[in-house]
């Protein structure tokens, strides 16, 4: 009787005393969470606004004067918009491969201040020439902070503690799409004021607001996990010990160069080519919202100062689904459904604009007024829940640093192909019909879009299936494989 008491006392310590330290390490990762966002999240979420405003800024600009200003004709605009997204495409895996070579706040520092003048001499061109030029340098400049942000976030944090983040990260866009309105309002008062007009002050005041971060960032963005200084010794060992059991920590292997074979492996890999297709079939969507959504809503009916205001619940109905399904998609740990139905959004949001283009007339551009406004919405609301998740999604199939940085600026630069297709189907002789060779494309790459995420998430099925049988036997399920498995 004695022992079996002594037994049940021994395991009732054990299993407290187990408890206890689960309790306490919990506390530990939830603190260290905290401070990990405080030190990452906001001057990234600041950085990514400002980069939003600087790229949209020429959508809203467009109708305050500049067109006339610079003698700007049919689709001088288009070439503006190819201008910026041809260096932006081409340079966004050189650009990320750089922060592998430098320090993260350098870099980024570097290639904002870049982009801060580029922005501000656009504000003082007085030619359609100088205006490209600009543009040209904004796009090289910007190349390489989305993916490079992307990057270093996901190796500080788990598979299922990203998304929430990365969402929160991405709403930036939607803040800075609807700010660049609002600025767009109030700096264009600012008309004839030491000389320059209203649309030349967006750009300058813009310009030097990021010149001025830029500097900031130098001494404030962190370093890659192990170079970290923010964090006590035992805090430190802490972050590593969790991200090695999510494969994020640094292997040697990671530290070596990337050959030229490698970067082609990656990024012909059906893990990236799959979600690719997606990412490029959903940036059309947000590509023509930040560029002809102004122009669209003027052909509403309203005039240029009330178009700019109501661009702004477009993007907050975007940030609100972007945070929530988000949040839905690291608590349910799945991505393939929140993905299918924001991809379904955004067919919906085409489809509709699609078929107002026969209610409009073409002497006016006026028609289906409210159908088109919900369209927009539409558009905006389903890109917002998609482009998130899926680069989440697939970036957290891929193993080792090499494979997410390059995987990264593939997905994030491909995708900005959806620039360059919404810059030649937007069409300025069709911009009083409704766009209608753009809407049709939208439909049928929004078609794709479905399509592409749907055989992604057959294809991640198909491997953890491999994967599982493989361990089972005993066979090659060793190294980065061992334990490794494909989110849905």
């Amino acid at each position: 009787m004695t022992n079996f008491f002594t037994e049940t006392k021994t395991n009732e310590v054990i299993e407290l005393s187990s408890t206890s330290s689960e309790v306490e390490n919990l506390s530990l990762e939830r603190a260290l969470l905290w401070k990990l966002d405080y030190h990452i999240l906001p001057l990234l979420y600041l950085a990514y606004i400002i980069t939003f405003i600087d790229r949209a800024n020429i959508g809203n600009v467009k109708i305050e004067g500049m067109l006339t200003d610079l003698d700007m004709k049919g689709n001088d605009y288009n070439i503006a918009l190819i201008v910026y997204a041809v260096p932006f495409i081409l340079l966004e895996l050189p650009s990320s491969l750089a922060l592998r070579r430098y320090r993260p706040g350098n870099y980024i520092a570097f290639i904002m201040f870049g982009w801060g003048v580029a922005t501000l001499g656009a504000g003082i061109t007085r030619s359609y020439a100088g205006l490209l030029v600009c543009r040209f340098l904004v796009g090289c400049f910007e190349a390489g902070l989305i993916p490079s942000c992307t990057f270093l976030m996901n190796q500080y944090y788990k598979k299922f503690e990203f998304q929430r983040r990365y969402s929160f990260f991405f709403t930036s866009s939607h803040i800075g799409g609807a700010f660049s309105g609002l600025l767009t309002y109030a700096l264009v008062k600012m008309n004839n004021i030491g000389g320059y007009a209203g649309w030349r002050w967006v750009f300058i005041i813009e310009g030097l607001f990021t010149i001025l971060l830029a500097i900031t960032s130098f001494f404030l963005i962190v370093p890659l996990p192990e170079d970290v200084t923010f964090l006590t010794p035992s805090e430190k060992t802490l972050l590593l010990k969790r991200l090695e059991g999510d494969h994020l920590t640094a292997t040697s292997e990671d530290k070596t160069p990337l050959t030229l074979s490698q970067i082609i492996k990656i990024m012909t890999h059906w893990k990236i080519v799959l979600p690719l297709l997606a990412c490029f079939a959903c940036n059309i969507a947000t590509s023509a919202t930040t560029a002809f959504q102004p122009t669209v809503l003027k052909n509403l009916g309203f005039t240029s100062s009330s178009a700019q205001i109501h661009t702004i619940p477009v993007y907050m109905s975007g940030l609100f689904f972007c945070l929530l399904f988000g949040f839905a998609s690291d608590l349910t740990r799945i991505r393939y459904p929140y993905v299918l139905f924001g991809s379904a959004i955004t067919l919906v949001g085409w489809t509709l604009e699609l078929a107002a283009v026969k209610h409009i007339d073409v002497s006016t551009g006026l028609g289906w007024p409210h159908q088109r406004y919900a369209g927009i919405f539409l558009l905006l609301i389903g890109f917002s829940i998609e482009l998130p998740i899926l680069i989440v999604w697939a970036g957290s199939n891929l193993k080792g640093r090499k494979e997410r940085v390059v995987g990264f600026a593939t997905l994030i630069g491909g995708s900005q192909l959806g620039n360059l297709v919404s810059a030649n189907v937007f069409i300025a002789k069709q911009e009083k019909c409704g766009f209608k060779t753009g809407m049709a494309t939208g439909v049928g790459v929004g078609c794709l879009g479905v399509l592409a995420v749907s055989v992604f998430f057959g294809g991640l099925w198909w491997e953890n299936g491999g994967l599982e049988k493989r361990e089972s036997d005993g066979g090659d399920g060793t190294g980065d494989e061992r334990g490794f498995r494909n989110v849905f």
